[in-house]
């Protein structure tokens, strides 16, 4: 392999990769590798060694050749103005000769008007050449010969949302476009700067921001979709830019028009040697027949702009409404095209699309917007976009925006406390914030059945998610029956308010509690009925001992509140002829009809009914194996005195308590009497006289 030298690297068909390549499969190991590339790394600091040296030993000669050229250009100028001065001489010399003095005056004016253009021809081209050394990367927009620079000046860049500099940028106005610079970091001249873009006129906009702290001296530039503001080093040069790119921008404007319009070719001598009446001008009626727009017409696509750059989105609108009714109104002239008016239109349909854009960011939802105007903020973008004809995608926006408001809300609270104080706080802060969406929904959107539909479907949705994370807190093994009436009593009248708007939702609520619930009920009679085999087997059959009057007197008021009257069971001073078991029995069952009846829904009444059945019959059972248990013969009465209480009083008052609800008698319940009856008397299923069948065949 070829050993790396200045010739080989700096030959004119030298190839890297291929030398790479070569290099990567004719090494052997890491260790030859590295060695070339510290010859490789010598060569280079040679380079730059011997690179330095000369600029060292040639610096005197540059130099000289500087002050060279410098001697070289003010001899040219010299040798130009000769040359000037001699073809005015040979000019005045030649019209004083034929046409007199008035012809001379006329011709040394031309040849001072020739020398002005040719002065400021070359006054252009310096300009130019000074903006290439100082602009690196610039395209071919500096080599065209009708480009004219207006204007330039350094300005520094400010971030749109956060008004922070951003970097230095050289700022150049052309009669048709502005240039944007920016600083060249690669270039260790301060003053050395970079392409980077170039706006046409017709295409930008130009705002005034006003002082507001940090920010002074600024103006902002609007190209679609693009928004940039720069900061000048004072208020003079601020009016000076905002003056230039004003009068650039009428001057543009002007000369666009103009275009337009015919050219009409006046001959100089025949003006000034022929005296032709104006009445007899043959261009009179043709000049009459073009059409001109409105100023305002002309300027609406800027001042679109610039009220939306400002917030002003009602004039935006209002402006854009008058723009689109001037068009449909508008006939062009015949065998004529419109430029302008094809271009505005264009431009005005542009701003409308660009104004819809603007206001439905005002709806979207990101995590650094805040929410904090809550939905009143966005009834101004609502109701502009209803009014562009957009009710589809606010409407979509508007849900959204209300489905990220309503989560916040729930995050905020918190789960402390018992389950009820929780559901109480959840359903309070859902349904409140579902009525106030619905009022505001229906304010934007009452017209529009597509919308109200769409809305439904939103408000389902979100009562599901609501459901989905009340079932989750609610229905866990540790709440009681009691504490899940409660929650689910609340729920329901919290989604009662939304009935009011023509709203209900309470079906879908408990077409999602129907499983979790029958799993409760199911759960809830299982526990009452080990309770109940518990209680049983600690059951002394004796009547209860209050140990005082006033206790009594409590403990009688207590089952007078729940509607079970036991004053005639009352024997004594404090005595009452029933177990502490029944008593216990009966306040846990009177709860549990008490739950069931306000848990009541047409899909449950079969489980209530079954549950209310099993946990009675547990009782029953436990007094009809204590009847037939002969070592309880002599408290047999006391015993039938306790069945008759449950089978006359306290089943009677759970029988009403469900008509009261239902309207009905419960079957089961009745059932249970008719099958439970002999045990008033004192009659158990062994000392029951079972008929014989006389038919064999029911056998």
């Amino acid at each position: 392999m070829e050993e790396p030298s200045l010739n080989l690297l700096s030959s004119p068909d030298f190839n890297p990769e291929k030398y790479v390549r070569e290099l990567s499969q004719n090494c052997i190991g890491g260790q030859e590798l590295a060695r070339l590339r510290k010859t490789i790394q010598s060569l280079s600091e040679d380079t730059n060694g011997s690179l330095k040296k000369n600029v060292y030993d040639n610096y005197m000669q540059f130099i000289d050749t500087a002050k060279e050229i410098s001697h070289l250009e003010s001899e040219m100028y010299q040798l130009n103005h000769l040359l000037t001065e001699q073809k005015s001489l040979l000019g005045a010399l030649y019209n004083t000769a034929i046409l007199g003095d008035d012809a001379y005056i006329v011709v040394e004016a031309d040849l001072s008007k020739d020398n002005n253009e040719a002065k400021k021809e070359d006054l252009r081209k310096i300009k130019m050449m000074a903006l290439r050394e100082k602009i690196r990367n610039c395209p071919e927009i500096l080599d065209d010969p009708k480009k004219i620079l207006l204007y330039e000046g350094y300005l520094t860049e400010l971030d749109s949302l956060e008004n922070t500099p951003i970097q230095s940028v050289y700022g150049v106005l052309f009669t048709d476009g502005l240039l944007i610079a920016i600083s060249d970091f690669s270039n260790r001249e301060t003053s050395s700067f970079k392409f980077d873009v170039f706006y046409d006129l017709g295409t930008i906009a130009i705002v005034n921001v006003k002082d507001l702290g940090n920010v002074k001296q600024a103006f902002k530039l609007l190209a679609f979709p693009d928004t940039r503001v720069f900061q000048c080093k004072s208020s003079i040069i601020k009016k000076e830019w905002l003056d230039k790119l004003d009068q650039a921008k009428k001057d543009r404007l002007t000369q666009d028009q103009t275009k337009k319009e015919p050219i009409i070719d006046k001959s100089p001598s025949r003006s000034s040697s022929i005296d032709v009446p104006y009445t007899n001008n043959p261009f009179e009626e043709h000049e009459e027949d073009i059409f001109h727009h409105p100023d305002w017409f002309i300027e609406v696509s800027d001042d679109l702009d610039v009220s939306v750059a400002q917030r002003h989105f009602e004039e935006a609108l209002s402006l854009l409404d008058k723009a689109k009714e001037y068009i449909s109104k508008y006939t062009p002239p015949k065998n004529q095209d419109d430029h302008i008016f094809n271009d505005i239109r264009l431009k005005v349909d542009q701003r409308q699309t660009n104004l819809i854009d603007v206001l439905m960011k005002e709806l979207e939802v990101n995590p650094d917007k805040s929410l904090q105007g809550g939905l009143r903020a966005a009834r101004r973008a609502v109701r502009l976009l209803n009014q562009l004809d957009r009710k589809m995608q606010s409407c979509d926006l508007f849900l959204k925006l209300c489905s990220s408001m309503l989560k916040i809300q729930c995050k905020q609270v918190k789960r402390e406390g018992s389950t009820f104080v929780y559901t109480k706080n959840l359903t309070s802060v859902v349904f409140t914030n579902l009525c106030h969406m619905t009022e505001e929904f229906l304010r934007a959107f009452s017209t529009s059945s597509s919308c109200i539909s769409a809305y439904v479907v939103w408000a389902s949705n979100e009562i599901a998610l609501f459901t989905s994370h009340f079932i989750k807190q609610a229905f866990v093994p540790q709440t009681s029956l009691t504490t899940l009436a409660d929650c689910i009593i609340l729920v329901r009248s919290q989604c009662d308010r939304l009935c009011k708007y023509g709203i209900d939702l309470c079906y879908q609520i408990d077409g999602s509690l129907r499983d979790h619930l029958n799993q409760a009920l199911k759960d809830t009679r299982n526990k009452l009925i080990d309770l109940i085999k518990v209680r049983c087997s600690e059951d002394k059959w004796t009547p209860m001992n209050l140990k005082s009057r006033n206790h009594l007197s409590r403990y009688l008021q207590e089952f007078k509140d729940v509607g079970l009257e036991v004053n005639n069971y009352v024997t004594g001073d404090y005595w009452l002829q029933l177990t502490a078991n029944t008593m216990s029995f009966t306040k846990v069952f009177l709860t549990l009809v008490e739950d069931c009846m306000r848990l009541q829904a047409p899909d449950l009444l079969y489980r209530i009914e079954s549950t209310l059945y099993s946990v009675f019959e547990a009782q029953l059972k436990h007094i009809e194996v204590t009847l037939r248990n002969e070592k309880r013969n002599e408290q047999r009465q006391f015993i039938i005195k306790n069945a008759n209480f449950l089978l006359t009083t306290v089943l009677k008052l759970a029988q009403d308590k469900f008509k009261a609800v239902n309207k009905m008698e419960s079957e089961k319940l009745s059932k249970l009497k008719m099958e439970n009856s002999a045990l008033i008397k004192g009659v158990t299923p062994t000392t029951r006289s079972i008929p014989k069948y006389n038919n064999e065949e029911f056998v």
